[in-house]
């Protein structure tokens, strides 16, 4: 059961950031995670004497968090805080993952569990919960007044809003950033995406806010670039 549980909790990770184009890095990073999995639970119980394999996991985890939380500070600084706060999305999971490989090594030393997870575990629930909800508002078009039901979500590619949203799975929160932000200081990339409401007296235009998890209206005045149609 409990190992039933480990795997599902990795793979609602991973579902969580995976891209939607099938990127040699982010395979061979699932597949090694996967791996690293398979590892710890096959030597778990021959590990369990051996306290310092499941401290050496942990300190790492605890290196990748500053240090990737630093990282991500100039991810935020240079770029844009979305682009930090993803950064950080990521620089979290990986080390909640060490963290979860280090409880399953120490499982009895392991305190705080709940359901048979420990903390490490909980991270990456939370971190697949925060970005599969994120997508359930965007399709939701949680913010956005009004009739909806003409509405599309875009998205930039290249100079032009011409790609249209549609699932969940192209929602995420790690896939907009990742996949759909121009360089830095582009202005007319400045949104990673937009909901387009057309109606007879005027179009409203959201933009989607990946802190508040809703759409936000914008003035057409001030964003003339933005499209008014949906592709």
């Amino acid at each position: 059961m409990k190992t039933a549980l480990s795997f599902a909790v990795l793979a609602f990770w991973i579902s969580a950031w995976f891209p939607t184009s099938l990127d040699r890095w982010a395979v061979v990073f699932a597949a090694f995670c996967f791996l690293g999995l398979i590892t710890a639970l096959l030597f778990q119980r021959p590990l369990e004497k051996h306290l310092w394999v499941a401290k050496i996991l942990r300190l790492l985890a605890g290196f990748v968090l500053i240090g990737g939380g630093l990282f991500a500070f100039l991810a935020g600084a240079v770029g844009t805080s979305a682009e930090g706060s993803i950064t950080l999305f990521f620089v979290i999971g990986l080390a909640g993952y060490l963290y979860m490989l280090s409880g399953l090594l120490a499982r009895r030393q392991t305190a705080g569990r709940c359901l048979g997870l420990g903390p490490g575990s909980l991270v990456l629930c939370l971190l697949g919960s925060w970005s599969w909800a994120s997508a359930l508002s965007m399709q939701a078009h949680r913010g956005a007044f009004g009739d909806s039901k003409s509405a599309c979500i875009i998205v930039p590619d290249g100079l032009y809003y011409d790609t249209e949203l549609t699932s969940l799975w192209d929602m995420r929160l790690a896939e907009i950033v990742s996949n759909r932000t121009g360089p830095t200081g582009t202005v007319i990339l400045n949104y990673h995406a937009v909901l387009v409401v057309p109606k007879e007296e005027q179009t409203e235009i959201y933009n989607w806010s990946k802190r508040w998890m809703r759409f936000e209206a914008l003035d057409l005045k001030r964003n003339p670039y933005l499209p008014t149609d949906c592709p």
